[in-house]
């Protein structure tokens, strides 16, 4: 067997000869014409272009290594394979690499969010209770059961475990869009989720906030930020950056930090009044502090009748009676401005407009009328009468 190469539109192959037949392979070289040498019979002068004469030269000498072993037309097809395949670097394969489920989801879990702290939280919590020797594939019905089983065993609230896998699931979605594995399963994934104990004011316990004077700076700040999530019906993410320059013709403009999505909210007088007394903007208090002095507020406001409340940890279920000032917190605001729209009669599709909400059953858990509530917005409707 013998061996030289030639080109073919710019395309360089390589052609062995061998009992009067030759063999033609491709080497995936290419180069310009004006740079091959046809009349010359040695590889130096046929190609002028350095980095093509390298690996040529390379093809070329893997080609004598072994064509002397070269006797029958398979062992020459074999010879070419092993010049051309050994001498050409492996081609990269195209698109993202595609990641292991633990690097996707550290990478998931560290993304910049609102909800960082809570991402981190399901990390930690599924490497805890699972451990960290599984990959997309392995997520299926059995690893949900067994997840479920031990967020029970390590008395992980109701909603807690319906958060958790919840956000497994958006994890799993991703990877699964990004074409990191195939596993459907998630997608069967169901946890159950409870209506939290939640409270609202009522109308006459935000006048008695209202009318509230309190004696100290942090009192006066927390009822302040309080009621601007109360009037504007806003995640404390958005009451808490509130300003004046987002007032325009009487109207509060604001993108949600949450969901990104654009609010438009009647700016309630009490709203500006606040702004204006704390210098243009919300008043500057951290959501725990607010947690914890808003309580003080509302119970200095007489804001304590009994509520009870059921906690659900793993299996076991308690109730317990405590004053509803314990129970007031930030997202409160939210809700009682969101019952209490409702509750003047405005339909609940206006008022998703300015909650930001995408869907009836969302904006429903926010919903808190007793009753009696109930019964006095019914009593009117021409159904009754």
């Amino acid at each position: 067997m013998t061996h030289t190469f030639n080109i073919d539109k710019g395309s360089i192959r390589l052609v062995a000869s061998h009992k009067g037949k030759q063999y033609k392979k491709s080497t995936g070289l290419t180069i310009d014409p004006d740079l091959w040498n046809r009349g010359a019979k040695t590889l130096p002068a046929k190609c002028k272009d350095r980095a093509v004469w390298e690996k040529l030269r390379l093809i070329h000498l893997r080609a004598e290594e072994r064509q002397d072993s070269a006797v029958t037309e398979e062992d020459v097809l074999l010879v070419m394979e092993y010049a051309v395949t050994g001498a050409m670097p492996e081609k990269k394969p195209t698109g993202p690499r595609p990641l292991p489920f633990w690097e996707y989801f550290d990478e998931w879990a560290s993304r910049e969010s609102t909800q960082i702290r809570q991402r981190r939280l399901c990390y930690n919590n599924i490497a805890r209770l699972m451990g960290t020797d599984f990959n997309w594939d392995d997520v299926d019905t059995a690893f949900h059961f067994r997840l479920v089983q031990r967020m029970q065993q390590a008395d992980f609230g109701i909603n807690y475990q319906w958060k958790t896998v919840s956000q497994l699931k958006t994890v799993m979605n991703e990877g699964y869009k990004l074409k990191y594995h195939h596993n459907t399963e998630f997608q069967l994934f169901k946890t159950k989720r409870e209506d939290p104990d939640t409270v609202y004011l009522t109308k006459e316990e935000v006048e008695r906030l209202w009318e509230y004077r309190p004696e100290g700076e942090l009192d006066r700040k927390a009822r302040d930020l309080f009621l601007l999530g109360v009037w504007t019906c806003s995640r404390f993410s958005d009451y808490s950056r509130l300003s004046s320059r987002m007032i325009r013709d009487g109207v509060v403009h604001f993108t949600q930090r949450k969901t990104a999505s654009s609010v438009m909210i009647p700016a309630h007088p009490r709203v500006l009044e606040i702004l204006n007394r704390n210098g243009g903007r919300a008043p500057a208090l951290a959501q725990q502090h607010l947690n914890e002095w808003i309580k003080r507020v509302c119970r200095s406001c007489g804001i304590n009748s009994p509520v009870d409340v059921t906690r659900s940890n793993g299996i076991r279920h308690t109730t317990e009676t405590v004053p509803k000032y314990d129970m007031v917190s930030s997202h409160c605001a939210r809700r009682t401005g969101i019952t209490l729209l409702y509750m003047t009669g405005i339909p609940l599709q206006q008022v998703m407009l300015i909650s930001g909400h995408k869907d009836e059953d969302s904006i429903r858990r926010y919903l808190r009328l007793t009753k009696e509530e109930n019964v006095a917005l019914l009593k009117d409707n021409p159904f009754f009468k």
